[in-house]
């Protein structure tokens, strides 16, 4: 995913990539051929794509053109179709090899989970966007993927406008004085702008610092989410002045070797540590005591989650908190939002398909900091006069 400020010259890199990955992706297939589609919001965006698209491509690799149809045939049996958003349904089709959709940020979400998505599978086709963001929509979302270095399959990248070295800085700066704000930092700057739907607000104006090793006469807290079935297993270590000193992030390893990395942490910085207890986290648990861990479950309700999720939101929107640059908590924390039932309850958490480890081990590890005076006060940190794990 490519996503870039006015004028950076996301449709002519788009047609460029999407001609090359057409050839590359039909070698040796020209018996059976393969099928690439070129998507764009409306009929006027996919003229733009058309256009394009024949400025770039060599003449010789052109074998027919139906612009009825918007449908081109290039050498190898490999045939290109222009096709616009504006009905989703009419997106349904064969397999497709390669997919160029170009400002998907305003493509309806069924759009693509619907039709461009599934039309993908048989052919373990590529699909790559260009576009400029819009708020934190489906489009978004895809994109935080990219910014994970565990979800192999996807890439993002992001570019304000004044990185294409053919614009005039003048000229960017004149067209900056005649936008609002948050409409600059949208349309030049490409930054995805938060919603009013977020439950963390601020989450960029906390990213400072680095990892820092344990320090004497410095005491530490410890939040740890421990994964279930696809997630992920995620250890935050905070500081008594709410910075983040130390982050884990790991899935698909036997809990033997979980529980040591989870050990191994907390005694390094001698960490009073916080779980998820719910259901099998109380066995957990009792296995992290007996390995001298100074441990305590939380039990997750409808209630008690919403007490630890607003209590993460009012940290962070009051700068309680720091965090060093991890794209994945950043992102995770962007995405995390909330509903509200038919039966008027707020339920929070991240969008289907996504996860929200990180961020349930932050609100762990700050859940300590809310029952511990800060060091400013004069007093000592102060954790409840009872042990944390139950046996010693």
């Amino acid at each position: 995913m490519l996503n870039c400020g006015r004028r950076w010259g996301k449709t002519v890199a788009g047609a460029n990539e999407f001609i090359r990955q057409m050839w590359q992706q039909g070698e040796g297939k020209e018996k059976i051929g393969i099928v690439g589609f070129a998507v764009a919001p409306t009929y006027w965006h996919t003229q733009r794509q058309w256009s394009e698209f024949f400025n770039y491509c060599p003449g010789e690799l052109i074998e027919e053109i139906h612009r009825a149809d918007r449908h081109v045939i290039l050498s190898g049996n490999r045939h290109v179709w222009f096709k616009s958003a504006d009905n989703p349904d009419s997106l349904r089709s064969q397999g497709v090899k390669v997919l160029w959709v170009d400002e998907g940020a305003q493509i309806a979400e069924e759009a693509w989970t619907l039709a461009l998505r599934p039309a993908l599978m048989d052919e373990k086709g590529i699909a790559f966007f260009t576009g400029t963001p819009r708020g934190h929509n489906w489009y978004f979302q895809l994109g935080t993927r990219g910014q994970d270095s565990k979800q192999t399959d996807y890439k993002s990248w992001s570019f304000p406008s004044a990185s294409n070295p053919y614009l005039d800085p003048a000229e960017i700066a004149s067209f900056a004085r005649d936008m609002p704000e948050l409409a600059y930092r949208q349309e030049v700057l490409a930054q995805f702008l938060e919603d009013v739907g977020s439950v963390f607000r601020g989450v960029d104006r906390i990213v400072e610092g680095g990892f820092e090793l344990p320090q004497q006469n410095k005491k530490y807290v410890m939040g740890a989410d421990l994964a279930k079935l696809e997630d992920f297993t995620v250890l935050i270590v905070l500081d008594i002045e709410g910075h983040l000193c130390a982050f884990d992030r790991f899935n698909q390893l036997d809990w033997v070797f979980q529980r040591k990395r989870i050990v191994q942490l907390s005694q390094n910085y001698d960490a009073r540590l916080l779980i998820d207890s719910t259901g099998v986290g109380d066995p957990i648990e009792d296995e992290l005591c007996r390995e001298k861990v100074h441990v305590d479950g939380y039990k997750f309700t409808n209630a008690t989650k919403k007490d630890l999720i607003e209590n993460l939101s009012i940290m962070i929107e009051n700068h309680q908190l720091t965090i060093p640059p991890i794209p994945v908590l950043i992102n995770e924390l962007k995405l995390y939002g909330y509903k509200t039932t038919r039966s008027g309850n707020v339920q929070y958490g991240a969008p289907e398909g996504y996860h929200d480890d990180a961020v349930i081990a932050l609100a762990l590890a700050a859940w300590q900091l809310k029952r511990s005076p800060s060091p400013s006060s004069g007093v000592g940190i102060a954790f409840p006069n009872r042990h944390y794990g139950r046996t010693q």
